[in-house]
């Protein structure tokens, strides 16, 4: 192909990250992780991973979940879609799927030594600013409101896209 000939995005597409997350809530509290791979983006966030080649967002949540946390559980209703840039040395270019996901009261995760975070904690909605940052807090901030709304959001860099509503309340 030369360099005057367009590329092909269809056939030729560029590399592009696929992440699932997990909303998982006990009352006033959400589970957050601690992933060191990731602390340059935020110290704490949602459990979750990114997809296989060919696999399904749905089946890459339960198999994040069982091997990362030792979790059988699925994933629920998609709460927020988010589009984020390629931030070169922190991350690259993907789209991330939050989805909330329900696990009995008497289930308690824990970190698996292969699961790649570094802890985790229940963490009381009105300190969520104290864990997590950026666009990993306003994105859990948008899966909040969401859940309450039932409604799918739109964000890009966990910012509302058409129309979507800013974060407000406990959560913010």
């Amino acid at each position: 192909m030369s360099s005057d000939t367009p590329k092909d995005w269809f056939t030729d597409p560029p590399p592009r990250r696929v992440g699932v997350h997990a909303l998982i809530r006990r009352g006033p509290t959400l589970l957050g992780v601690t992933r060191p791979y990731r602390e340059s983006v935020s110290p704490w966030g949602l459990p979750g991973g990114s997809l296989a080649p060919n696999e399904l967002r749905r089946a890459a949540m339960s198999r994040h979940l069982a091997t990362r946390l030792n979790l059988q559980a699925t994933a629920g209703r998609l709460l927020v879609i988010d589009d984020v840039p390629e931030k070169p040395g922190q991350h690259r270019e993907g789209t991330n799927y939050v989805y909330e996901v329900e696990i009995p009261d008497d289930v308690e995760p824990t970190v698996t030594e292969a699961g790649g975070f570094g802890e985790l904690k229940w963490i009381d909605l009105d300190q969520l600013g104290d864990f997590a940052a950026g666009h990993s807090l306003r994105r859990i901030q948008q899966s909040l409101l969401a859940a309450e709304a039932w409604r799918v959001s739109e964000l890009f860099l966990g910012d509302p896209q058409y129309g979507g509503q800013a974060a407000s309340g406990p959560a913010a």
